[in-house]
């Protein structure tokens, strides 16, 4: 038995239509259908994409949503159920320290400092809701948290700590990990479950893979728009994108180091020069890239071992 476990990463607006492209390209070129995925790790915008898969919507129309394309009458009905307008309400918000023990533990000792973690703990809340992306994403999984296994990953305010929904033992229905995966520091209001609050899962990693180098599965495939290809990297021009991508590098080394086959899709500079262009195509010019991504790594070196494990999961 072939298994394979799937990271969508954080993105903001680019992440849900990127992972879409990778999602669609795998399943036309490989075959593979990311719904049979073992396991689905999604981190903010990634959570997105990963409930959409678990609720039964199909690579090809989770694609073709972003694309403007007419969805199959099972991706209608599917999408159909989210009957809630999306609306981001602006909230009050008191200008001090959203997180300031979050930072401080994070500062210290000063030899391991972590600096996003410092930064958006210094932040005050931001002063969007979006209880919307709850009320949604529970429409969307009417029944709750899915029995095919499914993790999100957001960080606990009081502490720092990285919390991961649908495996720890902590409340939250997948709407609202959703919502807590998704509060940008600083943009969005702290999403509270319970008696604690939580923000973007990204405030610990944009992708958060080394929580499946343990699980010993055959493939991961890890779909990280936050991230670029070593050539295409650079610490002066965009140091969050060169900082998370060489913390993904340290998540890949784990994993790989425990036998596991790993596939990285991240821009390169083709789709990097798309990403950058912000206009009302961008949706649809990430999902390209995203899809462009994928064909680039399934030509390179690594595609043909990559066809062969998918293949047997396929077959």
């Amino acid at each position: 038995m072939v298994s394979v476990g799937v990271v969508f990463s954080a993105g903001g607006p680019k992440g849900d239509p990127w992972h879409s492209g990778v999602v669609g390209a795998l399943a036309e070129h490989t075959g593979f259908d990311a719904r049979t995925a073992e396991l689905l790790v999604g981190t903010s915008a990634g959570s997105f994409t990963s409930t959409a898969l678990r609720a039964g919507l199909a690579p090809s129309d989770i694609e073709n949503r972003h694309l403007g394309r007419e969805l199959t009458p099972d991706g209608q009905a599917i999408t159909g159920r989210i009957v809630t307008p999306y609306e981001e309400p602006i909230v009050d918000r008191v200008l001090l320290p959203s997180s300031p023990k979050m930072a401080l533990r994070a500062a210290w000792p000063p030899w391991s400092i972590d600096p996003i973690r410092v930064a958006f703990g210094l932040l005050p809340n931001g002063t969007r809701s979006a209880e919307a992306i709850t009320t949604r994403i529970d429409e969307l999984l009417p029944e709750g948290w899915p029995p095919q296994p499914l993790w999100i990953v957001a960080v606990r305010t009081n502490d720092g700590k990285r919390i991961v929904f649908g495996r720890d033992d902590v409340r939250g229905t997948p709407g609202q990990a959703s919502q807590a995966s998704s509060a940008i520091p600083g943009i969005y209001a702290p999403t509270p479950i319970g008696d604690r609050e939580y923000i973007d899962g990204a405030v610990h990693s944009s992708t958060n893979a080394d929580l499946v180098a343990t699980l010993g599965f055959d493939l991961v495939i890890i779909s990280s728009v936050k991230t670029a290809t070593p050539e295409a990297r650079s610490w002066t021009s965009d140091a969050e994108r060169a900082w998370f991508s060489n913390k993904l590098e340290s998540e890949v080394a784990e994993i790989r180091s425990r036998g596991t086959a790993v596939m990285v899709v991240e821009p390169a500079e083709p789709e990097l020069t798309e990403l950058s262009r912000t206009d009302d195509t961008l949706r649809r010019r990430a999902c390209q890239a995203g899809r462009a991504a994928t064909e680039r790594v399934l030509a390179g070196r690594d595609g043909d071992g990559i066809r062969a494990i998918l293949g047997a999961v396929t077959n």
